[in-house]
């Protein structure tokens, strides 16, 4: 049985739901420590609030219960709320916004840090929270600040890759990409942001909403329009890729489906696992000039917590390099630390076999081009309302689709009309295509 299936089996037999006193939101307990709630979420111990964790083996699941055992009188368990970002977002938000104090340690889409911030749900990051700051990758502690104050740790990150199969030729330009045709991620969720700006700006220029934007005028609408209508135009593989969130395209470059895919660095593990590709492919930047959204995702305390200073050791503990280390060779998170990026020593976790690891050249070359393409991400728009832009200009990029592809009742929206949607919602209002 491959890792990745093994995996999705695992998942879908965790199905005990624990009802989150005070929070009022339906979690899912990772295994180790649970903690006693009271009053208005109160608990002895730490609480960490995340996505549902779906690495190799829960790596993420297996760090929390290294800091149990070295950390008795500050056990931690993780809360995995939800398995979708945009779900997780909204419900962490709902329950810091009521007033509870269930959760200690947040994990934070970086897209999501301006609203918790604004909103007043995090704690500024004090020095002891990191034992060398200058490790870290500056694009990555960039997605930590917000007005010029540090909100939060960079915990793991992401840079979006191009996977060849062996036998095909790696697109040279992006014009040769979009023609050929590629497995994406273009479902309507924030797969689909992330993989339409990269389109935008690879063939319209990187500053194209990207970082501080305000507001977007008519100029700018038309070079948003422009790359669309390219990813629009592109290859066969678009329609199926409409379909598809990250496991779906895997999945389609995994059966030979799709000979070229755009993903994030976690499938270069699931891959090599994966007895249908093994060593069958190999992972560039995307083409020149290679630009990639910047994701993943950082750690910060609630500002509701009452175990600030031990929430705080915590983060330390999960961002250091040797935990970096781990995450990294063995559950295919990328690291937001410079120093794992040059350690090749293989995972030595005796659950996985010599066939679902990576060599260590192999891994050393994947570390290379996985740097490389992260030093060429870029951030999303930096607003407190990404949620509403995103919706927003995933609604557009749906109409430009469904337009060209001919679906009853689509149309190509106008640059003004563009223009004045995602201006209202940079603003946090509504806006529509």
């Amino acid at each position: 049985m491959h890792v990745f299936a093994r995996h999705r089996r695992l998942f879908s037999s965790l199905a005990a739901f624990v009802l989150l006193v005070g929070a009022g939101l339906v979690v899912r307990w990772s295994m180790g420590y649970r903690p006693l709630f009271h009053g208005c979420g109160k608990h002895r111990g730490l609480t960490i609030a995340t996505d549902v964790d779906v690495s190799p083996d829960f790596q993420r699941r297996r760090l929390v219960e290294d800091w149990n055992r070295t950390h008795p009188k500050e056990p931690a368990a993780l809360i995995e709320v939800a398995r979708s970002t945009d779900t997780t977002r909204s419900q962490i938000a709902a329950a810091l916004d009521s007033g509870s104090c269930a959760y200690d340690v947040l994990l934070v889409d970086v897209a999501w840090l301006p609203e918790y911030a604004k909103r007043g749900f995090l704690a500024e990051v004090r020095d002891s929270w990191m034992d060398n700051p200058a490790d870290f990758v500056p694009q990555t502690m960039a997605t930590g600040r917000w007005d010029g104050r540090q909100y939060a740790v960079p915990w793991f990150t992401d840079a979006g890759l191009l996977y060849v199969r062996k036998g095909e030729k790696a697109p040279g330009s992006w014009d040769d990409l979009l023609r050929r045709g590629y497995a994406a991620q273009l479902e309507n969720y924030e797969g689909l942001t992330a993989n339409a700006l990269e389109v935008i700006w690879n063939t319209q220029g990187g500053a194209v909403l990207s970082g501080d934007v305000a507001r977007v005028d008519v100029q700018t609408a038309q070079q948003l329009l422009s790359g669309l209508d390219r990813l629009a135009g592109a290859g066969p593989a678009l329609s199926a890729s409409r379909a598809y969130m990250e496991d779906g395209s895997l999945e389609a470059f995994a059966s030979g489906r799709a000979p070229l895919m755009r993903n994030w660095p976690f499938a270069f593990r699931a891959l090599t696992a994966d007895p249908r590709v093994g060593s069958g492919f190999d992972v560039a930047t995307l083409p020149k000039p290679g630009l990639t959204v910047l994701g993943g995702w950082d750690l910060a305390v609630s500002a509701r917590s009452e175990h600030r200073a031990e929430a705080g050791r915590l983060i330390d503990f999960l961002t250091s390099r040797d935990s970096q280390h781990r995450l990294f060779v063995c559950g295919g998170f990328t690291p937001t630390r410079t120093s794992v990026f040059d350690d090749a020593t293989p995972c030595k976790d005796p659950k996985y076999t010599a066939e679902e690891l990576p060599t260590p050249e192999r891994f050393s070359q994947f570390a290379t081009t996985l740097k490389a393409a992260l030093y060429q991400a870029r951030l999303r728009p930096v607003t407190p309302y990404y949620a509403q832009f995103s919706e927003t200009f995933r609604g557009c990029v749906e109409q430009v689709l469904n337009a060209r592809a001919g679906v009853r009742g689509a149309r190509r929206p106008s640059p003004g009309t563009l223009a004045n949607a995602l201006t209202a919602a940079l603003k946090g209002e509504r806006g529509s295509c």
